[in-house]
């Protein structure tokens, strides 16, 4: 299934984030402390593996991406690394409010991910670059 509506994506996006948010909230009465944010972590990761795969450009073909490929456009890659960085910086904000163990698993977690769409930027710009005609 391919995803390229902007609208799906953002509703997709919406009930990816709703579902952790519950997680954390079931599951945090049950266990120690910081294991709701454990779980809330994991299911973002979950999320956006899932919807990397699923959501394409509109000039991208529904084939399988390479590895590394998050997303179809550079500048959505450096604005979505960022928003992840963001994230992590956020995380670790609250080092002293919060259990070590939710602290620093929210913050690997986003940090991954800014990193995933960060390489996926990096390269995709490189490679809008070497397919460019030579200017003279």
């Amino acid at each position: 299934m391919r995803v390229r509506n902007g609208a799906t994506k953002a509703i997709l996006i919406l009930i990816g984030y709703a579902l952790a948010v519950l997680a954390g909230i079931a599951v945090e009465p049950m266990a120690r402390a910081g294991w709701g944010v454990v779980a809330s972590s994991a299911i973002i990761l979950v999320m956006v593996l899932v919807l990397t795969r699923m959501f394409r450009g509109e000039n991208e073909s529904d084939a399988p991406r390479t590895w590394w490929r998050v997303t179809a456009d550079a500048p959505a890659g450096f604005v979505l690394s960022a928003w992840f960085f963001v994230q992590t910086i956020g995380s670790l904000s609250v080092l002293a409010e919060q259990p070590p163990l939710a602290v620093w698993a929210s913050a690997l977690v986003s940090l991954v991910i800014a990193a995933a769409y960060l390489h996926c930027a990096i390269r995709l710009t490189a490679n809008r670059r070497r397919a460019a005609p030579a200017r003279l």
